[in-house]
């Protein structure tokens, strides 16, 4: 009796059993030490391979064939792989034309998956940008970003779906409307407030450096006016030695 596992055709044996024996050395390299052929029903006719560690490369065409004395049989299937990513992480980016620009990323989807922005109406937002790229084992990782405007505040979401599992993750991040830029007064100042700190604290470094400066240089002038009538004391003293002498 011999079940041969193959992919696309029979020469690119998947997993090969025969004679109550498995021969490993006529697997592809690529499924070599990733099959698990399970027996247990066997003798009813059935029989079941388990493939590890499954990535985007092993979708295609797969068939089994099964050889014996008195029955021979064939059976193909097409794999589709799918596989949902990491949970969404929102990050909160800054201040950008008259909003909040907040910036989610998600890895490990396959295939290309969509994301979404909604703010807590249900409502969708335009993304401001979105990149996917793909790694060397063909999973794809999605950043996107959106500016939230006044108005858009409260919950706001980035869903990242998987078309073809019918499913998806979703982050939520709460934007407190302090945090908008906005037309009423208090806004104003508090942003006010924000912006004009550094330039306070810059402008009260230069004037503490300023008298530094100034109190240093006070110090070395009157350290050098000293220094003058200690000479000039001196010359005095030496000139009404020599008079005394003589």
């Amino acid at each position: 009796m011999e079940i041969l596992w193959f992919w696309s055709q029979a020469s690119n044996v998947v997993h090969l059993y025969r004679e109550q024996q498995e021969f490993y050395g006529w697997q592809m390299k690529q499924f070599q030490n990733r099959t698990q052929l399970i027996r247990d029903d066997i003798i009813d006719g059935s029989v079941t391979l388990r493939l590890h560690l499954v990535v985007p490369a092993d979708q295609g065409l797969y068939g089994c064939r099964f050889l014996s004395s008195d029955f021979t049989g064939e059976a193909t299937w097409e794999l589709e792989v799918a596989g949902l990513g990491s949970d969404p992480h929102i990050s909160i980016e800054g201040f950008k034309e008259g909003g909040i620009q907040l910036r989610c990323h998600s890895n490990g989807w396959y295939p290309k998956p969509q994301a979404q922005w909604r703010d807590h109406h249900g409502r969708c937002l335009p993304p401001e940008t979105e990149n996917i790229t793909e790694d060397v084992q063909g999973l794809f990782s999605l950043e996107t970003s959106v500016v939230v405007q006044e108005g858009a505040h409260s919950n706001v979401s980035c869903s990242i779906q998987n078309h073809l599992l019918g499913q998806k993750k979703e982050f939520v991040v709460h934007i407190a409307d302090v945090f908008l830029p906005g037309t009423s007064p208090w806004k104003r100042a508090f942003l006010g407030t924000l912006v004009g700190l550094p330039l306070l604290l810059a402008l009260l470094m230069m004037l503490v450096l300023y008298f530094f400066r100034k109190q240093r240089k006070s110090q070395e002038k009157l350290k050098k006016q000293a220094e003058r009538d200690k000479g000039k004391r001196e010359e005095r003293w030496a000139f009404h030695s020599h008079l005394v002498t003589e």
